[in-house]
């Protein structure tokens, strides 16, 4: 029997409805009898002892039940569960034989009646299987098991059971039994325990401290010498709590709190220590709960190194057996023929210590013997039984309600007419400190508590050099005020979009009230209210809320602050009690922003000069235009004026424009910041703020990129399991993380690794053959691939600082003379090859190169730079130079390198070079993409390193009659000056006056509605609701694409699709799609989320997931989704679509 079940939940206040569909499944069964904390052996002449469990629907304990237990068929006895529906039972083996019995344990139903249609209630029988242990003097040995997790810093009282064979014992001879701890696949702990006056049967006990070293697993092995030559022996296993030396221990100074107020947090750890503490709103670690650190998550980072069985690597390292098998034939002993019999199920000593990892060096006895041929009819499978290892302890705390506390702090207050709350402060983390414990072991902090009415989860971890890592548990504080309002409202809206403002006003104060709500007038949106009111006023009870609903329509661009009071009155509706608190009136003022965006795709475009005076006045002109497309008041623009060229980049250490979520991504942000940071150390610009900065990035940088770690040493782009690693981004991860060592720690095993399988995949001649996974356009050269690849592997040798003593690296650099002599024909070849051998020292074969490489450079303005065959069309901007393509770019950047690589560097060539890539540069100091960044920026770093000089530079900007003056000298040599443009359309002047260079540059952003699609990729969008519910609020978005570009295929695409707004991604669907493999990763963030595809080729890919809408939003703008190839954005396709249409682009 089913039931079917629709509801229909409408949010009071504002009407919105979400609605749901499910079927009940009625069930007969109304109880499930278990087996709990069983042996799978039974050791004759000890009891065997177990639980029985009884539980109802939703595994609820059936208390004061009667069971019935039965082996083989045979009454044992009744039970009676007790308040957790358990028994206990023990049954007497002395007299059991068998190889195996069978343990059943049925509920004793009371007698009732039930008519022929009714359905009867069924209860759920359990079955138990135990096998005989074997002993060949009969002797054995039980240790308690404990069910339950221990807990650190107790100890435990281990007691063992047992029944020797008396007969091989002298009569004045006492029993020593032994036991040892196995933790993490070592002998942790060992001792013994004597036996005397001839107790051939009985017990002992011995106590063990529970201490971190045991945790979170131990293994018990008790064991004794039989004098007839056998090991008596058992183990068992006991589960620690997840415990550490280091105690950290926070606690706020109080459990509730108000808005605005100050809290102190108490911190205890291990004298000088070094702890890191956050706090967060409770709301976000709902949905983000696996990202807590605790013991349990910490533990789980560490992998697991117990010992089981005897195979190490392919290999079986077990023992072959001394004995042979016994042949299955009749035997005739005193006149009685005998057969053996098979003991194939029954346990013994040799499967305890093989379960452990443990080799056993004796000649006693501790293996069953084996019958050759096995009894026909006999089941050999082993038992099925519940491991009693997993066992998890479950604590809960009910939620407190932030409520006296409160009201006593404002006791005294008693006598103001109004309390007023401004609340502007919203974040969702709160506490993200690093803090030093002094030798005291404390430290008393005091925090300004945000705004927010929640709760707020603080918990830290802490280090120290004597006891390593700590973790504290989660201590809570409660942040709430009587009266207090709370806003809904989507992050960010697109032009032309409204949306609904719900503001629900919470009373908690001891009495009713009149409250009035208003959303405050602003030039920068309109509100309209759409909740009915009673003669302009409201009513909240006591413990009661209101809510109301504007509609607001924003009418400017960008961040917009919207504010709303809410206050109570004394009414004459309310009752006279709480008199005390009628004679306050609560104001609260809630100001909260939201971003509103234009329509369309945002564009950048970028005028960039490096000017070199020499006492000379120095001009540049230039016009800022905008395209006919462009969406209205969305163009802002601004001037950057720098004294180094390398400013923009060093003042964030992160000049990637693009996303960074792959290992070839990540390790181009840490070379590029360590080239940064080569270079304001050699010219001694490198302050102690830029260097810690830099420490936190590279550290964390460095460890994201061991995620990327393949177990041979190799580096994948994207790490997936058995994944073959790649050459070309190995090579670039050892040198960067060689040349971090000046830095950041970096482990000497980790860099041997990988130089070790960068040298095994070397072939005979001395070459790196293409492993498939080239990302880089430019190396498309057919047979010459290998030659780039191994220029490069070449090049990232010299630069991590090997020579010729390395073999692999003579090796390759023979096999590129070999490749030289015979011949080169690709222009990217020869760029890298002239850098390689530069680094080489091979002046001959570079200054031919060079000849080679001027010949075919484009030389106008008295720049240089090299373009490539085969590129992608882009945008014309007659304004504007338009960015070269990634491969162009890197190209170039290798033949400055070569240049000023040389032991006389051409610095006036140089020169030439560096003011093409000026203008390449980004407003953020990259580049286009991960591919060229790294390279250029090594090339610019090394030759301002040789023309540094102090400068000293007057800069005017001009316009329309106004102008601005920078100065720019050794002081502020590294600052960012930027001023706004207010008007960005428009033509401009720049001059220069001093000695030195000066890096300008005049950048604006602007939107278009449908830029022109640039051939290289098609797009197609579907969204469909994925219920026929029309309250449904989750849809699924389909997206297609494939590459129509002039190469074979696109190596790593980036699908960048955009939130509607008042949506949100469903993020359970997309942890689907890398769990399938259909994408390799994804990335969400300011309202987009990115999927990275590898190797997209001609034909079709498609790829589906869900958004969900969080925030009631009209007039719903399209939202696009975009598709282009990393390293050449020029080849990319555009899209749109909506809650109801989609489009699609070819």
């Amino acid at each position: 029997m089913t039931f079917h079940v629709a509801v229909i939940v409408t949010e009071f206040g504002t009407g919105v409805q979400i609605g749901e569909e499910t079927s009940v499944f009625i069930t007969q069964l109304l109880g499930t009898v278990n087996f709990e904390n069983m042996d799978t052996f039974y050791r004759r002449g000890i009891s065997y002892f177990g639980t029985l469990k009884f539980l109802g629907p939703d595994n609820v304990p059936m208390v004061n039940k009667l069971l019935q237990l039965e082996l083989n068929d045979e009454f044992i006895g009744n039970y009676t569960t007790d308040e957790n529906g358990e028994a206990q039972f023990s049954i007497d083996t002395s007299d059991i034989f068998d190889p195996e019995f069978n343990l059943k344990a049925t509920y004793v139903r009371p007698k009732s009646c039930y008519l022929p249609s009714w359905l009867t209630p069924q209860y759920s029988d359990a079955s138990f299987l135990v096998s005989r242990f074997y002993s060949r003097t009969n002797s054995f040995l039980k240790i308690v098991p404990e069910p339950k997790q221990l807990e650190c810093n107790q100890q435990k009282v281990v007691t063992v059971l047992y029944s020797l064979n008396s007969e091989a014992y002298e009569d004045d001879s006492n029993v020593k039994f032994f036991y040892l701890m196995m933790v993490k696949g070592a002998i942790l702990l060992s001792g013994q325990k004597e036996i005397r006056n001839k107790a051939w049967n009985g017990n002992f006990s011995f106590p063990i401290s529970i201490s971190t070293d045991l945790a979170p697993a131990a293994v018990l092995f008790v064991y004794t010498l039989h004098p007839s030559g056998e090991i008596v022996a058992d183990s068992v296993r006991f589960q620690i709590d997840k415990c550490f030396k280091h105690k950290v221990n926070i606690k706020f100074s109080k459990e509730q709190g108000l808005p605005g107020s100050n809290a102190s947090l108490y911190l205890q750890a291990a004298p000088d220590s070094f702890c890191a503490l956050r706090a967060v709103d409770r709301s976000v670690l709902l949905l983000k709960s696996e990202q807590q650190r605790s013991a349990e998550s910490v533990y789980n980072m560490v992998p697991s190194t117990e010992l089981y069985g005897y195979f190490y690597r392919g290999l079986n390292l077990d023992d072959s057996k001394e004995d042979p098998c016994i042949p299955q034939r009749d035997m005739f002993y005193n006149g009685l023929y005998y057969t053996p019999v098979s003991n194939y199920g029954d346990g013994d000593i040799y499967n305890i210590v093989m379960n452990m990892g443990l080799k056993v060096f004796t000649n006693l006895h501790y293996r069953k013997p084996e019958v050759c041929v096995m009894e026909r009819g006999r089941s050999l499978s082993k038992p099925l039984y519940v491991g009693t290892e997993n066992y998890g302890l479950m604590l809960s705390a009910p939620s407190r309600i932030a409520s006296g506390e409160i009201r006593e702090e404002n006791a005294d207050n008693v006598e103001q007419a109004i309390i007023q709350t401004v609340r502007t402060n919203f974040p969702e983390t709160w506490i993200w400190d690093l803090v030093s414990v002094d030798s005291s072991g404390s430290a008393n902090l005091s925090f300004l508590i945000p705004d927010t009415i929640t709760q707020w989860e603080a918990s830290g971890f802490c280090v120290n050099g004597d006891v390593g890592f700590g973790v504290s548990s989660t201590t809570t504080l409660e942040v709430s005020q009587p009266f207090f309002i709370e806003i809904a409202s989507p992050f960010s809206v697109v032009q032309n979009e409204q949306f609904d403002l719900i503001v629900n006003v919470f009373n908690y104060l001891d009495t009713c009230v009149e409250i009035s709500v208003q959303v405050e007038e602003s030039q920068n949106y309109e509100a309209n209210i759409n909740t009915l009111k009673i003669n302009g006023s409201e009513i909240i009870q006591t413990g009661g809320r209101k809510t109301n609903v504007w509609t607001i329509i924003p009418k400017k661009l960008g961040k917009v602050n919207i504010t709303v009071v809410a206050e109570s009155k004394q009414s004459s509706a309310c009752s006279n009690e709480g008199m005390e608190q009628q004679k306050l009136n609560w104001k609260d003022t809630v100001v909260k922003s939201f971003l509103v965006e234009p329509e369309g795709i945002e564009k950048e475009r970028t005028q960039s000069f490096l000017i070199c005076t020499e006492g000379a006045k120095a001009s540049k002109q230039g016009v800022l235009d905008l395209p006919n497309d462009v969406v209205e008041d969305s163009a802002r623009g601004f001037f950057t004026v720098v004294g180094d060229i390398l400013g923009l980049a060093m003042q964030n250490l992160v000049v990637l424009q693009t996303p960074y979520g792959s290992g070839e991504q990540n390790v181009a942000l840490l070379a590029s910041d360590t080239y940064v940071l080569d270079y304001l150390k050699s010219t001694e610009q490198l302050t102690e703020e830029v260097q810690s900065k830099a420490f936190f990035l590279l550290s964390n940088g460095y460890q994201r990129q061991l995620s990327f770690k393949n177990s041979d040493g190799s580096y994948s782009v994207f790490w997936q399991q058995n994944q073959k690693g790649s050459i070309w981004l190995s090579a670039l991860t050892f040198k960067t993380l060689e040349r971090m060592k000046n830095y950041v720690f970096i482990d000497e095993n980790v860099q041997k690794q990988t130089l070790i399988w960068l040298s095994s995949q070397q072939k005979t001649n001395g070459c790196f053959k293409n492993d498939g996974q080239l990302f880089n356009h430019a190396w498309e050269g057919g047979d010459e691939e290998d030659i780039s690849l191994t220029a490069y592997v070449v090049g990232m040798f010299f630069e991590a600082g090997l020579n010729f003593t390395f073999p692999a690296l003579r090796s390759a650099l023979f096999c590129l003379e070999e490749a030289l002599d015979s011949g080169v024909t690709n222009g990217y070849n020869h760029a890298i090859l002239a850098y390689t051998f530069a680094l080489a020292g091979e002046e001959q074969k570079v200054e031919s190169l060079l000849q080679t490489l001027d010949q075919s450079a484009t030389k106008i303005n008295n720049i240089i730079y090299w373009e490539t065959e085969r590129k992608p069309k882009t945008e014309e901007f007659p304004s504007f130079i338009p960015w070269a393509p990634s491969a162009e770019t890197e190209k170039t950047c290798y033949v400055l390198l070569a240049v000023i690589s040389r032991k006389i560097p051409d610095l006036t060539y140089a020169n030439k070079i560096v003011q093409w890539l000026a203008q390449q540069m980004n407003s953020h100091g990259g580049f286009s993409s991960t591919q060229e960044t790294p390279v250029c920026l090594l090339a610019i770093t090394r030759y301002m390193k040789l023309t540094f000089s102090k400068n000293q530079n007057t800069v005017t900007f001009s316009r329309e009659g106004s102008s601005e003056i920078f100065q720019v000298n050794s002081d502020n040599r590294l600052l960012v000056q930027r001023s706004e443009l207010t008007k960005a359309p428009g033509e401009y002047t720049v001059d220069v006056e001093g000695h030195g260079c000066t890096f300008v540059q005049a950048t604006l952003k602007y939107n278009v509605l449908l830029p022109k699609k640039a051939s290289g990729f098609s797009l197609s969008l579907e969204i469909v609701k994925n219920s026929s519910d029309i309250f449904q609020t989750i849809f699924d978005l389909t997206v297609t694409l494939k590459y129509t570009g002039i190469h074979n295929k696109s190596s790593i695409v980036v699908t960048d699709v955009k939130m509607l707004s008042g949506f949100t991604p469903a993020m359970s669907s997309i942890e689907k799609l890398e769990n399938k493999g259909q994408v390799m990763k994804t990335e969400v963030k300011n309202g987009h989320v990115l999927f990275y595809l590898e190797n997209v080729f001609g034909t079709a890919h498609s790829f589906t997931f869900s958004v969900e809408q969080s925030n009631l939003v009209f007039n719903i703008q399209p939202a696009p989704v975009m598709v282009y190839d990393y390293y050449e954005k020029e080849e990319y396709a555009l899209a749109f679509y909506n809650i109801d249409s989609s489009s699609v682009s070819e």
